[in-house]
Parts: C-alpha cells; sequence; structure tokens
C-alpha cells in the first residue's frame, strides 16, 4: 500500500502535492507529498518554499521548511542537493519562529544541511521544555564539527528523556571521531543508563576510542541475549581477551539470530583474533 501510495503521488504536478502536503500534514500522506516535492529542487519550487516559509499560517511555514531541509534535485542518475545556501539561510530563519512545529522542521532540516551560525540556536533549544524538539536537536548536533556542538551533546546524553539520551549519546559515541576526557566520561557515565539502547550506544562509542578498560563489561554481555552493540563493540575493539568468550557465543548461537547477527559475530571474532595483547592489559593467572 505504501509503495502504491508513493508511486501515485509521483505522478502529481508540484500545485497538487504542495495542496496534498498542507491538507494532510501531520499525516503519512502528507509527509510523503512532502517526500516526493524533496527530489523536485528547482528554482520555481524554491520561490514557492520560499513564500509558504514567509506566510502568516504555522502549517505553510512548517511545509516549506520540511521540503526545504532536505531539498534536492535529480543529476546524473543521482540526487544532489540544491538550492543549499539558499536554504540554510530559510531554515535559519526558522528557529526563531514563534511556533513549535516550525522550529522542529527548522531544526530537522539544520541536521540535514549544517550552518555554523546555527549552533548557537540549537543549544538554546537543546534546553526546551518538549523532549521532542531536544531529541530533534541531539539529531541535528550530531552533524556539526563546532566544539560547542560536543558541549550541547554531552549536556543532553544526560537528559530526561531516554531517547534523547540515546541519540545524544550515538552522536557522541559513533557519529564524531572526537575523543576528549569530557566525551569518555560522559559514555562511560551512560554504561550505567536505565535504557538498553543507551548503555549500548556508551559501549560502541568507548570501543571505538580504544578504551579497553570495558573488556570485562563485554566479557559478562556477550551471551546469547547479547545486541548488535556489544558485537559491535568488541569489533571496534579488536581485543584478543574476547576471543574466547566470542568463540563460546559462536557455539551457543541461538537458531533465531539472523545472518545479519552471525556476520557480526564473524567480524567481532576476525577483528579480536588478529590482534595482540593491549601493552598494560595483559590479566594475570589469577585474575
Amino acid at each position: 500500500m505504501k509503495r502504491l501510495a508513493r508511486k501515485r503521488l509521483k505522478s502529481f504536478s508540484v500545485d497538487r502535492l504542495l495542496r496534498h502536503a498542507l491538507r494532510h500534514w501531520h499525516a503519512q500522506e502528507g509527509w510523503r507529498a512532502v517526500e516526493v516535492l524533496q527530489r523536485r529542487g528547482s528554482p520555481a519550487l524554491l520561490a514557492r518554499i520560499e513564500t509558504l516559509s514567509d506566510s502568516p499560517r504555522v502549517r505553510r511555514r512548517a511545509v516549506g521548511m520540511s521540503i526545504a531541509a532536505q531539498l534536492m534535485r535529480r543529476e546524473h542518475g543521482r540526487d544532489v542537493l540544491f538550492a543549499e545556501q539558499q536554504t540554510q539561510q530559510l531554515l535559519l530563519r526558522g528557529l526563531s519562529d514563534p511556533h513549535h512545529d516550525v522550529v522542529r522542521a527548522a531544526v530537522a532540516g539544520l541536521g540535514q544541511r549544517p550552518h555554523g551560525a546555527s549552533v548557537q540556536g540549537l543549544l538554546r533549544l537543546s534546553t526546551h521544555a518538549d523532549s521532542k524538539m531536544r531529541w530533534q536537536v541531539a539529531v541535528a548536533l550530531g552533524s556539526y564539527e563546532e566544539p560547542e556542538a560536543i558541549e550541547g551533546l554531552i549536556r543532553l546524553a544526560s537528559d530526561t528523556s531516554a531517547e534523547v539520551r540515546d541519540w545524544a549519546t550515538f552522536g557522541l559515541g559513533t557519529l564524531r571521531d572526537d575523543d576528549t576526557p569530557e566525551i569518555r566520561e560522559a559514555l562511560r557515565l551512560n554504561l550505567r543508563d536505565s535504557d538498553e539502547d543507551v548503555r549500548g550506544e556508551a559501549l560502541v562509542g568507548l570501543a571505538r576510542r580504544g578504551d579497553h578498560d570495558i573488556v570485562d563489561v563485554l566479557i559478562t554481555q556477550l551471551t546469547p541475549e547479547c545486541h548488535l552493540y556489544e558485537l559491535d563493540a568488541a569489533e571496534a575493539l579488536a581485543d584478543p581477551r574476547l576471543v574466547e568468550p566470542l568463540q563460546a557465543l559462536s557455539r551457543s548461537a541461538p537458531p533465531s539470530w539472523t545472518a545479519i547477527w552471525q556476520t557480526h559475530l564473524d567480524e567481532a571474532l576476525a577483528a579480536c583474533s588478529n590482534q595482540s595483547v593491549p601493552v598494560g592489559t595483559e590479566r594475570s593467572s589469577a585474575s
């Protein structure tokens, strides 16, 4: 049904798609119309988006921002960014909109096409009362290289919302390669989080930074009930002390494991089997 709906929408004119998006805003039909429009970047559509974004009506402004967020056009068989600078400026203005629907759409867009001038505005929104807004900010900040973005992600990694903590921890641990004491401390704190996804993202983030102090944690968690997080962390850490628990896991893997799980397990085992013991981490026979 979804494929049929998208196919039908692709035959619509820009005018009809815009009417559809506005009529069905906040519904799947509306979002599908927006997605089709996002692939039709042109000067004419850009002008329509700018008009929508200046409208006194909230829904029109939000739809305009949402289309601008990922405006593309087809070139040589692939989608490429269209009017990046113009849409960035439009999205920057959206951060100051009085209605949160418009602001959220602008934040989402600035995560897709980052602009350094938006960092301070995003950081202000990182303390917004609406957890959905904070989540959107956490997603967006993961695309920014500015040091202030790291500070924002660290703060959001201890948010009251598990979904916000999850994405902020992913942004710190996986989307970024920065390795600072502050980042490691935030990741270590989230190893004890109440949410399993937050714990998993923290584990992967520390493994990617070569933190061999997490080996004992991994050894206890590499069981048939483990998640892909543990396998990915083992592969990233590539510590030979994990070979034995990974081999045991391979022997006891439940029939329900898919080929994807087996592939992750095989890759983790290969990575750990090809490494020597890190200096200073050898375990005595008494340990």
